[in-house]
Order: structure tokens, then sequence, then C-alpha cells
């Protein structure tokens, strides 16, 4: 009789941890059904603000002014995905620069294509993963202090511009466009006082649409935050027609609107200046040839760095218009952080964008802890991790939101 107990107790005990294994394996092919029932079928990553400051490049010897165990970490991270971007994009402020003329510029950039060049540092290379690099402040400004016209902070670096065309884009391949705004005389219509067409650009890949923006076009000696906004408005036209685009995604150094400055900068140092940021974010919301609100916007997201954290803004007010357009500052990739971006919680990383099968759009952020205390510490260094997770967008929410004066 204890025989049959024993053997009956056995038996339940083996037919529950048979159903229970049983309903793990299903639970497990479940959530892989609906991981794969709707595909990433495009990708790109996305990060800016990698460069160190004084400090940090005399305690590390970095020669391109880099913070190469970040800088090198996220490569390894975004190759290492589960599904390869289609390229990375690199926002700017990857070199301290700021200093008038360019040999200081051309030094710390050849140091820097250097490093991102080697396969042996770059897993990107063998997986084919192009990197987008565009211009953030540290690129094309100085600092009031070192230069002759500065009635703000910074001011523009004319030689810097010219040579970052011809460097980055000539004699490297980190510069993916060449329809850029141009001066009056060759036909534009920005007051450009040189032609930046390389600076300014965008291109499409499959269905996506880049419009990569130059958030300090030089107008005249002294103006900073400026952007081509007639260039923008032809752009987003073109794309909005285009029954090929389905998606926009606008890129630049400087932001809308900043935690830094709460809200928008007047002066152009903390933004892109606030003269023209209202004018351009009713060109993202309304985003349509016709003048109304009778088409679907196109436009998924304003992406930017120069704010040394991460922030997404799914709503926002633009001078006197509102939207749902949003905006991700994305500034985290090793600069020194924001006094705001010191907490437990504060990491470096990137941002992941993807576009499903069906038109899903999700932005995820990664990111890896720091030394609060001194962030250029270059070990150890520890992988990225998935901290957050946004949709941009959904098929069945395609409508274009009436603006708000």
């Amino acid at each position: 009789m204890l025989t049959n107990v024993k053997n009956t107790t056995l038996m339940a005990a083996l037919f529950c941890v048979v159903n229970l294994c049983y309903a793990n394996t299903a639970n497990a092919e479940q959530s892989n059904d609906l991981a794969t029932s709707d595909p990433v079928k495009f990708s790109f990553a996305f990060f800016g603000c990698n460069r160190l400051n004084k400090e940090g490049v005399e305690s590390t010897h970095s020669d391109s002014t880099a913070n190469i165990a970040q800088l090198l970490q996220s490569f390894k991270d975004i190759a290492n995905s589960p599904v390869p971007p289609n390229y990375l994009f690199l926002a700017g402020d990857i070199v301290k620069g700021k200093k008038p003329g360019t040999k200081k510029l051309s030094k710390e950039l050849a140091e820097w294509v250097k490093l991102v060049s080697d396969p042996n540092q770059n897993p990107l290379i063998q997986k084919n993963i192009p990197i987008v690099a565009f211009t953030g402040n540290h690129e094309i400004l100085v600092n009031q202090e070192d230069g002759k016209n500065c009635i703000y902070a910074q001011c523009p670096n004319p030689p810097a511009y010219l040579y970052w065309q011809d460097y980055m884009g000539k004699t490297n391949t980190f510069i993916f466009g060449k329809n850029g705004p141009v001066t009056n005389a060759n036909g534009g219509k920005d007051d450009l006082l040189t032609d930046e067409k390389h600076l300014s650009y965008s291109f499409r890949s499959g269905d996506v649409f880049f419009i990569i923006l130059n958030t300090d076009t030089q107008i005249d000696a002294v103006t900073i935050g400026d952007i081509p906004l007639h260039w923008i408005k032809q752009q987003l036209k073109a794309a909005q027609q285009d029954h090929n685009v389905n998606h926009i995604f606008i890129m630049g150094h400087k932001p809308l609107l900043s935690s830094d400055n709460n809200g928008s900068d007047t002066t152009g140092n903390g933004t892109i200046r606030s003269a023209e940021a209202e004018a351009f974010y009713a060109l993202l919301k309304l985003n349509n040839p016709a003048g109304d609100n009778s088409s679907t916007s196109k436009v998924r997201i304003f992406l930017a760095a120069h704010t040394h954290e991460w922030n997404y803004m799914p709503k926002m007010t633009v001078g006197n218009i509102t939207g749902i357009v949003p905006q991700i500052i994305a500034g985290n990739g090793g600069s020194p952080p924001n006094s705001s971006w010191l907490n437990d919680d504060a990491y470096f990383g990137y941002t992941l964008v993807e576009i499903t099968q069906s038109g899903v759009v999700t932005a995820k952020s990664f990111g890896r802890p720091f030394d609060t205390k001194e962030y250029y510490k270059q070990s150890p260094i520890e992988p990225a991790t998935l901290r957050t997770t946004y949709t941009l967008h959904t098929p069945e929410n395609n409508k274009q939101v009436t603006l708000k004066h």
C-alpha cells in the first residue's frame, strides 16, 4: 500500500514536471512566434557626442580626442545586434575641435578615421554596416575667446566647413550625399556664404528617406544654430510626393528643444535658434506639399544630440506650434555627461530605430553604466543593454495632427 502511494506520488510529480516543461516550451514557442510574426526589415543606429573634454584627453591620451573605449564598445554592441542595422549615424561632436583654422581639426579627424577604419578594432566593417558621420558644433565652430567676430558663446570657423566636406566626403566615405543647399548665386534660397552640398543632404534607402542637417549653417560671421529652411521644405515636399517613400527620418546635431535651455535657445548655442525652430517644426508636422492637412505625415522623428544625455519628447511645443512629431536626444555617446545625467540610471550608449515588415517603427535605447566621477575611464566597459523602447509609428495610426497655433 505504501509502495502504491509512493508510486502515485512519483507519477503525479512527473506529470507536473512534464506539463510544466510543456507549458514553458509552449510559452517560449509562442513568444518566438510573436517575435518573428512581424520581423524587422530595416533598422539604423544613432548616437552623438563621443568627444572628450580637456581633462578626459589628458587622462586617456586620446590623439583623436574620442572616448575610445565607449566608441569601440558601441561599435561592438551594434555589430552584435540580432538584426544588424543598415546604417550607423554619428551625430557630431566626434572630436574636440573648436579651434580656429583646421590644424587641430585635421589632426584629430585623421586619428579618428584611422581608429574607425581599423577592422581589428571596428567590427562594423566586417558586418558591412556603413558609418554616416555629420557635423556638430565641435567640428565647425570656435569658442568666443578664439573667434574674431563671436557675439555669442561660439561662432563659425569658415575653413572647417570646407575641410569637413573634402576630408570626410571625398578623401573618406563618411558622407552619403551631395545634394545639399547652395549659395543664392548658385540657385539656393537660404543665404549661405558657401555651398554646403555635403553638410546638409538627403538620400533614400529602400522606402526610407533620410535628411541630414548641418545645424550651424553658415549665413554670416556670427550666427549659429541656423538651418536651411527653404532647402528642407523642398526635400520634405519631394519625399512626401514620392510614392516609394514610406518613412522620413530627419537628424541634426542640435535639437529643437533642450532640457538645458528649458526650451529653445534664441542664440542658437544650445538648440536650433528659436527664430527658425518654430518654422522647422511646422514643416515636420505639416509635411504636405498641398499646404493643408489632407495627407498623412511620413516624418517619424527628429533625432539630435548636443545635450549629453538621452531624452525622448513624444509631444513638443516649439514656439507657438504644438505637435506629436517626437524628438530623441541621443547625446550620450561618451562625452562629459550633463549634470542632469549623473544619476544612478544614467548610461552611455546608442539608439536603435527599427521598422518591421508591417510598418511599425520603434526606437530602442541601449546603454551601459559609467563612472559618474571619471566618465572617461577606459575600463572596464560593459556591453550595452536595452533600457527603454518607444513606438514611433503604427500603420493604423497614420494620421496628421491638425496644426495648433
